[in-house]
C-alpha cells in the first residue's frame, strides 16, 4: 500500500475563515436536521456510553453520575438500573442496591443480570435463602449466557447454609458450563475443606492460582490446608503471599502464622 504523503497534497483554495464557515455552516445543518427526540436519543446514549467507559476504568462515582443522567432521559432502561444498583451495592449502600436491581427487574422479570447480582446482595447481608430464590430465577432463563455465575454464586449460599450436596450440585453445573471459572473451583475447595477432604481442596486451590496468581484468598486457604496436612515449608510460602497481597486483617494474620511456623 502506497504511503500519502500530506505535504503534497493540494492545499484548499478557500481561505481559512471561509473554510471555518463552511463548516460551522454544515454542523449547523446537521444540527436542525435531528429531531428533538432523535437529540434525545443521541444524549442518552452519550451518557450511557460515557458510564461503561468509566465503569471500565474503575472510576465508579463518575459512572454512577452518568448512568443516573441517561435515568432521566430513559427511566425504564434496565441496564442502566442495574449498573447504578451495583455501584451502590459496592458502595455499601445496600438498600439503595435492592430498590435500583428491583426496577430493572420490573421493567424484564427475565433480566437474569439483575436477578443474579440481587442474590449476590443478599449473600452480603447473609440472607442465604433469598439470595438462593433469585439465583434460581436467573437460570429460569434460557438464553442468559454467563449461568455459571448465578450457579456459582448458588453453591455459595448453599455452602454457607452447611448444605454440601446442592452446593456440590451447583459448582458442577457451574463448571459443566466454563471448566475454569475461578469463583467455582473456589467454592468446591470450600466444600472439600469443609469435608475434610485436604488434598482435593489443595488440586482445587492450585488450579485457580494457576488462572490467577493473586487470588490471595486462594493462597489462604492453601496455606491453612497445608498446615493441617503438616507441611509447614509450603503453608509458610502461601502465608507470605497473603501478607503481601491481601487486605490489612488477613494479612495481619498470615505474619502471625508466618512467625509461629517459623519458630
Amino acid at each position: 500500500m502506497d504511503i500519502i504523503n500530506l505535504k503534497k497534497l493540494p492545499l484548499p483554495r478557500l481561505s481559512t475563515y471561509s473554510a471555518l464557515c463552511s463548516v460551522l455552516f454544515v454542523l449547523l445543518l446537521f444540527s436542525c436536521a435531528i429531531s428533538p427526540a432523535n437529540r434525545g436519543e443521541y444524549e442518552f446514549d452519550t451518557h450511557y456510553k460515557f458510564g461503561l467507559a468509566h465503569m471500565s476504568k474503575g472510576d465508579l462515582s463518575k459512572a454512577y453520575i452518568e448512568f443516573h443522567k441517561a435515568l432521566k432521559l430513559d427511566p425504564k432502561h434496565k441496564e442502566s438500573l442495574n449498573y447504578i444498583g451495583y455501584i451502590s451495592a459496592r458502595f455499601n449502600k445496600y438498600d439503595e442496591a435492592e430498590a435500583y436491581y428491583k426496577r430493572a427487574i420490573s421493567v424484564d422479570r427475565h433480566y437474569s443480570e439483575a436477578l443474579n447480582n440481587l442474590g449476590v446482595l443478599y449473600l452480603e447481608t447473609e440472607d442465604w435463602d433469598e439470595a438462593i430464590r433469585y439465583f434460581e430465577m436467573a437460570l429460569n432463563n434460557p438464553v442468559y449466557n454467563t449461568p455459571e455465575k448465578a450457579y456459582s454464586n448458588m453453591g455459595f449460599a448453599f455452602l454457607k447454609k452447611e448444605d454440601y450436596i446442592s452446593s456440590q450440585d451447583a459448582i458442577i453445573s457451574a463448571l459443566m458450563r466454563k471448566p475454569d471459572y475461578s469463583f467455582a473451583i473456589y467454592v468446591q475447595g470450600l466444600i472439600f475443606t469443609k469435608l475434610h477432604d485436604d488434598d482435593a481442596a489443595i488440586k482445587n486451590f492450585l488450579e485457580i492460582i494457576s488462572i490467577m496468581p493473586d487470588h490471595f484468598e486462594a493462597h489462604w486457604e492453601l496455606a491453612n490446608a497445608y498446615v493441617r496436612i503438616g507441611d509447614r515449608d509450603k503453608a509458610v510460602e502461601h502465608f507470605k503471599i497473603v501478607a503481601d497481597n491481601g487486605n490489612e486483617k488477613i494479612a495481619n494474620e498470615a505474619i502471625e502464622y508466618i512467625e509461629l511456623l517459623s519458630r
